[in-house]
């Protein structure tokens, strides 16, 4: 049996991600388009945790794997409601255009996708914010809660 091949890898799925939300930021605002960007992401996130009942804990852990399997991040750490993404994709494909990451429409769909898998999960609505990033050698570190 032979692996699926995909046609593009996660950078350049992100770098057309970006593309688009740079064109939805110049039709509709920067505001729209991070508002357009999140409600994508928790629709997404309410898939992912559809059929799943559980904690918060076991939302995050979805969540987790998800942005791990895709390749979005090298990996998450969860403290209480306390997020640390080490290695995200977007953040470093930002940081090559010159844009901080946090605020951007790309990183309101992941925020998104939480609080909507959390949502699914747990029926409780939640709000994920970004704290901070730190670029370094080895990538850049993401914090967010909720």
């Amino acid at each position: 049996m032979s692996s699926k091949q995909c046609a593009m890898d996660t950078r350049e799925i992100v770098n057309l991600l970006a593309d688009i939300a740079g064109q939805v930021e110049s039709l509709i605002g920067e505001k729209g388009a991070v508002s357009v960007f999140r409600y994508a992401g928790k629709q997404l996130g309410k898939r992912l945790g559809e059929g799943h009942v559980g904690t918060e804990d076991d939302a995050r852990a979805l969540i987790a794997k998800f942005f791990h399997d895709k390749e979005f991040m090298e990996a998450i750490t969860l403290d209480g409601h306390a997020a640390t993404l080490s290695g995200c994709k977007i953040g470093l494909v930002l940081n090559e255009r010159g844009i901080q990451a946090g605020k951007h429409a790309l990183c309101n769909f992941g925020f998104g996708l939480i609080d909507g898998a959390v949502e699914a999960v747990t029926g409780k609505k939640i709000i994920t914010l970004h704290v901070g990033s730190e670029y370094h050698a080895e990538g850049i570190t993401c914090k967010e809660t909720w």
